[in-house]
């Protein structure tokens, strides 16, 4: 069968789009099982869709929609295909937690929940053959006019899925400079993570299990990006790269073992017991460590089930910036409930902490999350109706609504501190001290100017406009940052 992958793009993205490695296993996966496959990622791609569907006649046609920002680009997509009554499905985490969401649009046939390949293939045979879904675990899909959801699929033993085929895409219009590298790409190594966090999807998507995949399957993928494409630095995609010191040590041997030179970082608990082995991971290749800590309150901590050991955290990152390991941090400033004095103890933390780049985010309701399900059951917000109410509600960088006891002009002044912060940081692992992030932001306009379009102009407008907004607040309230002690902290 011939199938047509699209990646969908999001409304505003403010960083250059990671190589899109779930759609590419499938499209691998596919394509190992007999089917003709084609991957159109409209994050790089300029060819239009209407020229896509007529050169490749696809049968049937995948849409992974992997947040709420991509769904208005998903839903033009979706009405183009089903013109030409076309089977169309959805894919991605999002679409996996909401999938009667999606459904409801009226435009799509069906929803695959969860790890995409093997219930893909699934339903490819079963759309073949006009047999009934019922049977097929991890999919959801309307059936005179309702919506149906299976079981969840078991998931995979991950040495069951492909060494991904890059050939689908030109890994080099992905390539983003980062610490130490020019020419990084994304990779994993593995799926889930072990946490509880109450803010996070993962306990419902992933069921707090953590799964490797085989070493040499992504030591494979590295070797031949770096022979063919050039590649020197890679971002491990991981929600959680290892969950222990001893599977630690084992990666990181195996990357000296493999005796390919390459830069990289990954995401760890931030008080993982790897002080002794950071000169090892520094050996290999690590350059960068990123920590999702999420507060600097002992109490928060337990609140949100995450119980990170913060000053064992205070410690690893001490102990990076000794052996040249950048760290990144983030930290949500506004749980609901929180009050001004939790921020204060928070932003206390940060200021301590020693880490490169600091993140202070803004919470949001994440479906399926625990806190989300804690707001509905209080009568704290009502359950988006429709994928356009989940579209309004924002978090990480963009505020929304507030659910704590903390002032909002509080949250947008500390935010867009710590913003101009990163901006203007020094690498001290590039030429010149540059400043990365500047860099990179330079870079993404170039790549919007490239791709041209009135979208393009659009994106540019809304990125000028939130740097206008993020230096406003910034600079205008020096009240509200002697309030949380970061006057003259630039």
């Amino acid at each position: 069968m011939k199938v047509l992958l699209i990646n969908a793009e999001p409304y505003h993205i403010k960083h250059k789009s990671a190589i899109p490695l779930g759609l590419l296993s499938i499209a691998t996966f596919l394509k190992k099982h007999g089917h003709e496959v084609k991957v159109y990622d409209r994050t790089v791609n300029k060819t239009s869709l209407k020229k896509q569907l007529k050169v490749f006649e696809a049968e049937i046609v995948g849409i992974s929609a992997p947040s709420f920002k991509a769904f208005d680009d998903a839903v033009k997509v979706s009405h183009e295909i089903k013109k030409r009554d076309i089977p169309l499905v959805w894919g991605g985490a999002i679409s996996s937690l909401v999938p009667e969401i999606v459904l409801k649009t009226g435009l799509v046939d069906f929803v695959v929940m969860g790890e995409g390949e093997i219930t893909f293939l699934d339903l490819i045979e079963k759309v073949g053959m006009g047999a009934g879904f019922e049977s097929i675990d991890g999919l959801a899909y309307l059936k005179d006019g309702e919506v149906v959801i299976n079981k969840d699929r078991d998931f995979a033993d991950l040495s069951d899925l492909p060494i991904i085929d890059f050939s689908f895409v030109n890994p080099e219009d992905y390539f983003v400079e980062n610490f130490g590298c020019k020419k990084m790409l994304h990779i994993y190594a593995s799926k889930g993570c072990i946490s509880k966090c109450t803010y996070c999807y993962n306990p419902y998507y992933s069921k707090c299990v953590w799964r490797p995949r085989p070493a040499q399957y992504y030591l494979s993928e590295i070797k031949y990006l770096i022979e063919n494409h050039g590649m020197d630095g890679v971002c491990f995609a991981d929600d959680l790269l290892v969950p222990n010191k001893k599977l630690l040590l084992e990666f990181v041997q195996g990357i000296i073992d493999s005796g390919l030179d390459f830069i990289w970082g990954g995401e760890f608990r931030a008080d993982l017991d790897a002080k002794e082995s950071l000169r090892l991971l520094y050996d290999s290749g690590c350059r960068w460590l990123y920590f999702g800590i999420e507060s600097g309150s002992p109490k928060r901590q337990d609140l949100i089930k995450k119980k990170l050991n913060l000053e064992k955290a205070k410690d690893l990152v001490s102990h990076c910036a000794k052996v040249g390991i950048a760290t990144s941090a983030s930290f949500i400033m506004n749980y609901p409930d929180s009050d001004v004095k939790e921020l204060q103890e928070t932003i206390s933390y940060m200021n301590d902490l020693g880490a490169d780049i600091l993140l202070a985010s803004f919470y949001g309701p994440i479906p399926k999350s625990e806190i989300y399900e804690d707001l509905l059951e209080k009568g704290k917000m009502e359950a988006p109706k429709n994928y356009k109410e989940w579209r309004k509600i924002k978090m990480m960088d963009l505020i929304g609504e507030n659910f704590s006891d903390i002032p909002l002009k509080d949250l947008k002044v500390i935010s867009a501190h710590y913003l101009m912060r990163n901006f203007l940081w020094k690498d001290p692992q590039s030429e010149k001290n540059s400043r990365l992030n500047f860099k990179k932001a330079f870079m993404r306009v170039l790549d919007l100017i490239a791709k041209g379009g009135l979208d393009s102009i659009k994106l540019l407008f809304i990125a000028a406009g939130e740097f206008l907004h993020i230096l406003y607040y910034a600079k205008a309230y020096p009240g509200i940052l002697k309030k949380y002690s970061l006057k003259g902290k630039e």
